[in-house]
């Protein structure tokens, strides 16, 4: 077997640690050179799935975390809306600095398909203001919605007086 213009006997070879042979391999393939670049292998590319809007009613205090019983809403993009069941909920953790969400809510087409929807998500102040986002998880037993069920989802809050909302993107 030969690495960098090495040639290595069976003995040797046994006696080489795997990590040596493979920071020999990548060296010789300019590997370094790409660690130290610090540069994505691609792009994250996106595109709209639905907008958001909850009801919520008034939080309750359960100490470090609160509870926002959801009360409805709604939900529309290009390929799926419909209405938020009532009975769903936010729990909202203060955990150092930040605010942990975890919601679960049930969705309604407008066709009749029953979406299980949960996210979880980051609130946090930083220099540029609030930073909340979230990542929705889908379940449906529907065939035209299977396609929620296989793809992976970020949220971006956005107001809308009297809502929580967000704009939720799918990740492709």
């Amino acid at each position: 077997m030969t690495y960098n213009k090495k040639t290595l006997n069976r003995r040797d070879f046994n006696k080489t640690s795997a990590v040596a042979l493979m920071a020999a391999t990548l060296g010789t393939l300019g590997a370094n050179k790409m660690a130290s670049a610090q540069t994505p292998a691609s792009q994250l590319e996106s595109t709209y799935l639905m907008e958001l809007a909850l009801d919520v009613a008034d939080q309750l205090d359960a100490g470090h975390t609160r509870i926002a019983p959801v009360t409805g809403g709604s939900f529309s993009g290009p390929r799926v809306k419909g209405t938020v069941r009532d009975g769903g909920a936010d729990w909202i953790t203060q955990v150092s600095g930040h605010s942990s969400l975890d919601v679960r809510i049930t969705l309604d087409t407008d066709d009749g398909a029953v979406i299980y929807m949960t996210y979880k998500g980051v609130v946090a102040r930083n220099d540029n203001g609030l930073y909340w986002r979230v990542t929705p998880v889908f379940n449906t037993a529907s065939e035209k919605y299977d396609w929620l069920n296989h793809i992976v989802c970020v949220g971006k809050s956005k107001q809308i007086e009297g809502k929580v909302a967000y704009d939720i993107f799918e990740i492709l």
